[in-house]
Formats: structure tokens, C-alpha cells, sequence
């Protein structure tokens, strides 16, 4: 069995914005750490016939990867990101692709939510967070076998 590390994915955002294929930088200098959550919206409902136990349907997602690590200026994805930290609607959302160990890419168009600036300690590297939220179902391209 074999586990590849998280630093095997690659994360990338789009930093021209509607522009087809657009130009990619990659997330990965100062960050530490990447999760991927689904966001799932459950509905759970009891019926009479369930003796009081109750049934859990999925009836929505919206995949989002959160990030954390540290400020590098001059890295292009993270100057496209710390760009937009005062812009509201359109100006945060561009594409997103996340190519996994395996070759499988999850692709589309995202916003870009909840950043946090250098933040910590007098003599720590400045401590950030973002996160990408795919915007509808992200396109999925399984591995090629072989």
C-alpha cells in the first residue's frame, strides 16, 4: 500500500481571470498545509416507519480547500491571492485546478474567501490562511491507467 505525502498535489490558480487558457501559478511556496472539505448540506428526517431513527440524504456540496502557511512575497500565486483581499464579487473569483498524486484533476472556476494576512509573533514568519471554493461541481479528469 503506498501513501503519497500532501506535498505530491499540485494546487493552482488561475492569476489572469477569464482568459482561456489563462496563466496558472502554482500554491505551494510558504504554504503548509492544504484541506479539501466537501461542505456537504445534509437533510435528516425521521419517518413513521423508522421507529424514531432517523435517514440522512447529501442534497448539496460545494467543495473547498483551505490553506495555511506563511506570506512570500514575490511568489505569483500568493501576490495574486493577498491582491484581492480588499475586493468583494467578481474581482475574487478566477479558475482553480488541483491535480492529485494518481494524475486525477478537479478543475473549474472558484472564488477566493476568507483571507487572512500576516498575522503572529515579532520574530515568526507572518502566518496566513485562504481558501478556494469551487464555484458549482468542479470538473473531474480521472488518472490515465496505465
Amino acid at each position: 500500500m503506498s501513501f503519497e505525502l500532501m506535498n505530491k498535489h499540485k494546487f493552482e490558480i488561475s492569476t489572469t481571470p477569464g482568459v482561456d487558457p489563462g496563466t496558472f501559478a502554482r500554491i505551494a511556496a510558504g504554504i503548509t498545509s492544504a484541506e479539501p472539505a466537501n461542505n456537504e448540506e445534509l437533510s435528516q428526517d425521521k419517518y413513521m416507519d423508522g421507529d424514531g431513527y432517523g435517514e440522512t440524504d447529501v442534497i448539496g456540496a460545494q467543495t473547498v480547500l483551505s490553506f495555511s502557511g506563511h506570506r512570500n512575497y514575490g511568489d505569483a500565486a500568493q501576490d495574486f491571492i493577498f491582491s484581492k483581499v480588499l475586493e468583494l464579487g467578481n474581482a475574487r473569483r478566477t479558475q482553480f485546478r488541483w491535480t492529485e498524486p494518481d494524475g486525477g484533476i478537479f478543475e473549474g472556476d472558484c472564488t477566493i474567501a476568507n483571507i487572512s494576512q500576516p498575522s503572529g509573533d515579532a520574530g515568526a514568519k507572518g502566518e496566513i490562511s485562504f481558501e478556494i471554493h469551487f464555484n458549482g461541481k468542479p470538473d473531474y479528469t480521472p488518472p490515465v491507467a496505465g
